[in-house]
């Protein structure tokens, strides 16, 4: 089992029991908003299926063909993440434009309570465990957990300002502008994640300054070379790196290749999970006038 998959089960079994208890309440109280959010999170365990799927899938050792491993193959999950929650974004748009108003009732706004704090926890489960494994599956799905709770607490806030809409007459458009509203920051939230995928996808460098300067003190330890450059790449959940050093006085080919050695070695003890890293190696010339 990968440290993501943990995680990822954890909150699948969390978005399910979320999901249930909006569904069935929303059938108890006759609510389609309810129903309507219990199938919105219903979407979350659906996603986090896939996102345990990709995990596997990007876990699997490197081979000849593959020679940097499959790590890539998150971006792909989470794309298809991003094209769920687009979808959903459409229809909460649509749904919010042609649902009736709800009559609140106080098991709905109990249980959809419930539900908000249980996916606070789980949101703030996956982004810590996220960050620390460098998983971007799992940091998508804490977002997405987010963009649910937040449409959650934004349904109740409207419908509780929709059963005024007798005594303030324009209260009775809160409730679908409101929908719309967050219809249109689920879209946003899928278009980040579109635009940050793809990048990685083609291959972006990534600007670390904190994992160069890693690199630059484990240098200095040997006087025989000098940093030059470095070009980093994030593959999911793990990092190639592309060192270039200058040798900086005639050493033996022995000592060079030890020296080498030494430096992947440390640089992989680094808790960035460079997986893969190539060191090109060259002569500095000193140039008197």
């Amino acid at each position: 089992m990968t440290k993501e998959s943990k995680p990822l089960i954890v909150s699948m079994i969390i978005n399910f029991i979320s999901s249930s208890i909006k569904v069935i309440v929303g059938l108890f109280c006759q609510s389609k908003s309810m129903i309507a959010d219990g199938f919105y999170s219903l979407s979350d365990f659906m996603t986090d299926i896939i996102a345990f799927i990709g995990s596997k899938i990007s876990n699997k050792r490197a081979n000849k063909k593959y020679p940097i491993g499959f790590g890539r193959i998150q971006y792909i999950i989470d794309i298809f993440i991003a094209t769920i929650i687009f979808i959903i974004g459409l229809y909460t748009i649509f749904n919010s434009i042609t649902k009736q108003a709800t009559t609140i009732n106080i098991l709905w706004v109990i249980a959809i309570i419930f539900t908000i704090i249980l996916k606070l926890i789980n949101s703030k489960y996956l982004m810590s465990k996220g960050l620390q494994y460098n998983s971007p599956l799992l940091i998508t799905s804490s977002k997405e957990t987010e963009d649910d709770m937040t449409t959650s607490l934004g349904v109740i806030i409207i419908i509780i300002l929709s059963q005024f809409s007798t005594k303030v007459p324009f209260l009775r458009y809160v409730d679908p502008i409101g929908g719309v509203i967050l219809g249109l920051l689920i879209i946003r939230t899928s278009i980040g994640l579109y635009k940050d995928n793809i990048l990685y996808l083609l291959g972006q460098v990534e600007n670390n300054r904190e994992i160069e300067d890693k690199v630059k003190n484990i240098l200095n330890e040997y006087s025989e070379v000098e940093y030059k450059s470095m070009e980093l790449v994030k593959h999911g959940s793990y990092y190639s790196l592309e060192l270039e050093v200058y040798i900086l006085q005639n050493i033996r080919v022995y000592k060079l290749l030890t020296i080498e050695s030494d430096i992947r070695n440390k640089i992989k003890k680094l808790r960035y999970r460079i997986k893969f890293i190539d060191i090109n190696i060259n002569h500095k010339y000193e140039s008197k006038i």
